[in-house]
């Protein structure tokens, strides 16, 4: 919530607290929308059966201990205020389910993301002292509703949950940022260490469909120039899918963005940097001014200028959402994507075997930002909100505490047992072909365990507590699979093994550090500076300025009208105060890199 309102929203909660009753009632409200990006983690150990006791024992503890304090006869509905999901309404489907028969809870989702106008959504929320049961939010806006009074202080219970208790340094770390209590739970959070990253992939970088580069001759990449080149190549040859569906170079979306384009922002990666608000943050711990025009920001909007003067643009990227965005991933109906967790729509051992998996491609020119594994955190975080009764408050911390079991996160990160994974002789699990293909297929659910496909069932709320990079104590395998045995051994390809001979390196990460193109940086989750009054409406007036232009700007004319644009935006934003913003940014973020730089 934004300082202009605090006086209004705080008024409201002296007088709700008298008239609410807390959690969501029974009544469901219904609205729409869809899915995100699987994550990794944890642990230490090798799976032997002293450990898996162990685990075993603690889960059952910690499930015991929540259910003797709470009552499961009463549904619950509980409203999930959620700026991580891209669905909103009622959790259905196999996952609904489970938290039916396990809790006899319902979610229903509010998600500012699809709801058309976010930020009035969010206004109007806290403005009346209620912004949800259930709240997951950016580490700066949780910060500004515990100010206020919107969101519980659970110092008191969080302790009787050892699966949240496993993560108490990183919880009480983050929360010394605001003050006494504990209000906040960090999302993503491993027990690695806060300087390991154990993925194979980097989060961003250029991925391509094999079969196709392969058909050009695999031609070097030196630069993003190469790329296009590349990236037209493609269209030309392939200018629909076996469907007959037009396909692109590339396709966009729209409703991710936030105080500039979040696809361009993604991007910013490939080339050192990072977009935090008004600034890019550097690999080299520089901080500079979005709107520099030797940054990464320019950069990538640029490339997607060119892109689009070279007709390879998916002409409705102006418009669609990232549902029909993620639709046209697995349709093979674009040729480039770029976050790692998009090859779960593009990439299969059956697709790996024909050649055809996208691939990350690293341009020569290249240095990539890329931060280690979220120890303490990824910057967004749970809460409860401060007019939930003790009795709900009880369930929602039960449910919490499951979310953080070894049990919650193998269903919030896999799925289920038989459908999507079995278990091995010696405790490991494989995938079936369903759980290779849940993102790429549509893979129905028995009508007892949900019913459905599974994708329109799995979690919406679509952020974790703890991320799948966490080892499973009762496994000794990473949570996600993308580091299991069974499944580096399954997707031993055709296209893995050309990329390799290629590259030679193992895989992206190796190959990266080898060339001197990546050195993670350590990941840093601590509270911030919060907007006052004055920098709220800058950044507000600001960031629709941005947008509207950069999506002008890549469909330009050509490139001096691409030109104008650019200098007619940043002359506007300086009319609006953006040095000032700028300025802030910069004092704001300073002591990110003072972390950094002390870790490294």
């Amino acid at each position: 919530m934004k300082k202009r309102v605090l006086a209004t929203v705080l008024a409201t909660v002296l007088m709700a607290s008298t008239v609410l009753s807390g959690c969501g009632s029974d009544g469901q409200k219904e609205t729409n929308a869809g899915s995100e990006e699987p994550a990794q983690e944890e642990d230490t150990g090798e799976g032997d059966s002293t450990q898996e006791d162990t685990a075993e024992t603690q889960e059952e503890e910690g499930e015991a201990s929540a259910a003797s304090a709470v009552s499961h006869d009463e549904e619950l509905t509980l409203e999930v205020y959620d700026v991580a999901s891209n669905y909103q309404g009622l959790q259905s489907g196999w996952y609904g389910k489970i938290l039916k028969d396990k809790f006899n809870l319902v979610l229903n989702i509010i998600a500012p993301q699809v709801a058309g106008d976010g930020e009035a959504l969010y206004q109007t929320r806290t403005a009346a002292g209620n912004l949800g049961d259930i709240v997951l939010l950016d580490n700066a806006d949780m910060l500004e509703c515990v100010d206020v009074g919107l969101i519980a202080d659970i110092s008191a219970e969080i302790g009787n949950y050892p699966n949240l208790m496993k993560y108490q340094e990183q919880i009480e770390k983050f929360n010394a940022g605001i003050g006494d209590g504990i209000w906040a739970i960090p999302t993503e959070m491993n027990s690695n260490g806060p300087t390991a990253y154990m993925a194979e992939t980097v989060s961003s970088l250029p991925r391509i469909p094999w079969d196709f580069y392969s058909e050009l001759g695999k031609p070097e990449l030196n630069n993003l120039d190469d790329l296009l080149n590349v990236l037209k190549d493609m269209q030309d040859a392939h200018p629909a899918n076996e469907a007959g569906d037009k396909a692109y170079g590339m396709t966009l979306w729209k409703d991710w963005d936030g105080t500039s384009i979040e696809n361009v922002n993604q991007l910013t990666k490939w080339y050192g940097q990072e977009v935090n608000g008004s600034v890019l943050i550097g690999a080299d711990n520089s901080i500079t001014p979005l709107t520099d025009k030797e940054g990464a920001y320019y950069k990538m909007l640029k490339f997607f200028f060119k892109a689009n003067q070279l007709g390879i643009v998916d002409p409705d990227s102006a418009t669609q959402d990232w549902n029909a965005t993620c639709d046209k991933m697995k349709q093979k109906r674009t040729y480039l994507v770029w976050n790692n967790w998009m090859q779960g729509f593009t990439n299969s051992p059956e697709i790996g075997e024909k050649g055809a998996n996208y691939m990350g491609m690293p341009l020569k020119d290249m240095t990539v930002f890329q931060t280690s594994d979220y120890y303490y955190g990824s910057g967004r975080v749970f809460g409860i909100g401060s007019q939930v009764s003790d009795e709900n408050r009880a369930r929602i911390l039960e449910f919490f505490d499951w979310l953080a079991s070894p049990e919650g996160l193998t269903i919030q990160h896999i799925g289920t047992e038989g459908i999507i994974y079995t278990v091995n002789d010696d405790g490991t699990y494989t995938l079936t072909e369903d759980g290779y293909n849940r993102f790429t297929s549509e893979i129905q659910i028995p009508e007892d365990q949900g019913g459905g496909n599974w994708t329109d069932g799995e979690n919406k709320i679509n952020q974790w507590i703890v991320a799948g990079i966490e080892m499973n104590p009762v496994t000794g395998e990473t949570y996600s699979s993308d580091l299991w045995a069974s499944y580096l051994e399954k997707n031993n390809t055709k296209t893995t093994k050309e990329w390799r001979e290629k590259y030679g390196a193992q895989n992206e990460v190796e190959y990266l550090k080898n060339n001197g193109m990546m050195e993670p940086v350590p990941s840093i989750n601590m509270s911030l500076a919060i907007d006052t009054t004055d920098i709220g409406l800058i950044r507000s007036q600001c960031k629709t300025i941005v947008c509207d232009t950069s999506w002008k700007a890549i469909f330009a004319a050509d490139e001096a009208a691409f030109d104008v644009l650019w200098d007619d935006m940043v002359s506007q934003l300086e009319g609006f105060g953006w040095n000032d913003l700028v300025a802030f940014d910069t004092e704001k973020y300073q002591p990110i890199i003072d972390a950094r730089k002390a870790a490294q």
